[in-house]
């Protein structure tokens, strides 16, 4: 080798070595910038198309964690309409196209690759076992979200909101998150569902997972309904094509799979509580004492399900004081009253205890003070005395004035809860007047006494536990009136989630009709 080749490589194995790791790992910061910016204005583009591994790239370069804040920051601006185009990616079926024979594009970015890759899976799946249709379950049912899935709960909104019914027909979707957020929805999951979804640290996980596995569950009335659901679901996919069967039979294997853990979970429950109840005395009361370990959790979780059932909770706070603070939901689907007494719009309007003396300012004289109360309480029944919906929003904070919540954006005095939801907090004196002046109906507001509060991380830790399914959803479904729905709202909720828990939906419904 010359000397002048052998002297370059030292040279460089020299310089290769002052330099840090990082470098051969992240592009430069001016390349990272370029791709942040691009990332940004994904939400704003049209024209777009980015292939899987250049968005890898720019995701990577973009997601890099250094202490360079301009690289960090991203105009939220920037970003576009993101509930928008999670709900045109719900109504899309974009995550599984095999029945659509074009490449899909949301929001200007190329899904052909992504829909290309669903067709070849899906029409391969038709050939395959039981078990590579079950792995596709998911994506099966979430191109199959139904459009509606109760006429009579529209029409009733219809009769009660027209504005908010014809958005809620011609756009209405949910569908599963995977962390809560201000203007979504958090929905309390059966007991059931709790334990099988619940911490592998759990007593009763851990018993239900030996449970489904072992020959003490008696398989026969389940395997009975699996039969049934894969059979019913053969004999109507004969005359589909290929894609849409495999779909059909990759939903009848999620079908079946919930009924199993779910039947399971039911079984288990049934034992374990028969058991605790063994322990009653002569007065059928309970010491704790008397039980195990494994017991008290299921009592605990027991309690605390009957307190929450089927709960469909509203997000308003989350992480607040720049993530020091805890969350704040608000219950959405306990009505209260449809009407106003004087004693009821004391409590909405000024909370159940009223300030005394010493919180008012010297100017201003207990006689003025009154004065201003009981007109505002005089204007407050006229506007709603015959027709207003209160709500119990939560067991704390009860004794405080009620939450008002709404959907109309130029309210004076309301607040967004969080930005692109259109769903609006606040507002009432405004709110009295246009119900007074017939510029608003009674029904277009929501009031709620109380809420849940949890300190920093609890929420996060009730949805990691199995005890609440974050939702995202479009607002008529947080707006609309739960006075005496023909469907329930939960029930409403997960049925436009599809999937598994729609299957949840319709076995709670069985087992209502049971008892």
């Amino acid at each position: 080798m010359p000397f002048r080749s052998f002297a370059h490589i030292l040279l460089l194995t020299a310089l290769l070595r002052l330099l840090p790791a990082e470098s051969f790992l992240h592009p430069p910061n001016s390349q990272r910038r370029r791709s942040t910016t691009i990332i940004s204005n994904i939400g704003n583009s049209q024209n777009v198309k980015f292939s899987t591994e250049q968005r890898h790239r720019y995701i990577m370069g973009a997601n890099n964690n250094d202490n360079d804040d301009d690289d960090e920051y991203i105009d939220e601006d920037s970003l576009g309409d993101w509930r928008s185009f999670r709900m045109n990616l719900a109504n899309s079926g974009a995550a599984s196209s095999a029945t659509t024979s074009s490449s899909s594009s949301i929001d200007g970015i190329d899904l052909s690759e992504e829909t290309s890759f669903s067709k070849t899976v899906t029409s391969e799946s038709s050939s395959s076992s039981i078990a590579t249709t079950a792995n596709t379950a998911d994506t099966s049912s979430f191109s199959k979200r139904p459009k509606s899935v109760s006429k009579q709960n529209e029409q009733l909104l219809s009769a009660q909101n027209a504005a908010l019914a014809e958005e809620y027909i011609n756009g209405v979707w949910a569908h599963e998150s995977s962390i809560p957020e201000v203007g979504g929805l958090v929905c309390r999951m059966p007991l059931e569902s709790e334990i099988y979804r619940g911490s592998p640290d759990s007593f009763m996980y851990k018993k239900l997972q030996t449970f489904l596995d072992s020959d003490e569950y008696d398989l026969t009335e389940d395997r009975k309904q699996q039969g049934s659901i894969s059979s019913s679901s053969s004999s109507s996919s004969s005359s589909r094509s290929s894609s849409t069967t495999s779909q059909s039979m990759s939903f009848s294997a999620l079908a079946a799979k919930t009924v199993f853990w779910y039947r399971g979970a039911q079984k288990l429950l049934r034992k374990e509580l028969v058991k605790i109840m063994s322990t009653a005395n002569t007065n059928g009361r309970i010491d704790p004492n008397d039980l195990d370990e494994e017991s008290l959790e299921l009592l605990q979780l027991y309690m605390h399900h009957q307190s929450t059932w089927q709960e469909v909770c509203l997000v308003t706070e989350m992480n607040s004081e720049g993530g020091k603070g805890g969350s704040k939901t608000i219950t959405i689907n306990r009505p209260m009253a449809f009407k106003l007494s004087k004693s009821m719009a004391r409590l909405v309007l000024m909370g159940a205890y009223q300030a005394g003396d010493k919180d008012k300012p010297v100017s201003v004289t207990r006689t003025e003070s009154d004065g201003r109360e009981t007109q505002n309480l005089v204007k407050f029944l006229g506007a709603f005395e015959n027709q207003c919906a209160v709500y119990v929003g939560g067991p704390d904070d009860m004794d405080k004035p009620a939450v008002l919540i709404h959907g109309i954006a130029d309210l004076p005095g309301a607040v967004e809860i969080s930005r692109g939801t259109g769903i609006y907090q606040g507002g009432l004196e405004a709110a009295i007047d246009g119900v007074l002046s017939g510029k608003y109906k009674p029904l277009d507001f929501r009031f709620f006494i109380g809420h849940t509060r949890y300190a920093k991380g609890e929420l996060e830790d009730a949805v990691s536990k199995g005890k609440y399914q974050p939702i995202a959803c479009s607002r008529p479904l947080v707006l609309k009136q739960c006075i005496q729905l023909p469907k329930p709202l939960w029930h409403e909720v997960l049925e436009f989630c599809g999937g598994e828990l729609k299957e949840i939906s319709k076995l709670e419904l069985s087992k209502r009709e049971d008892l």
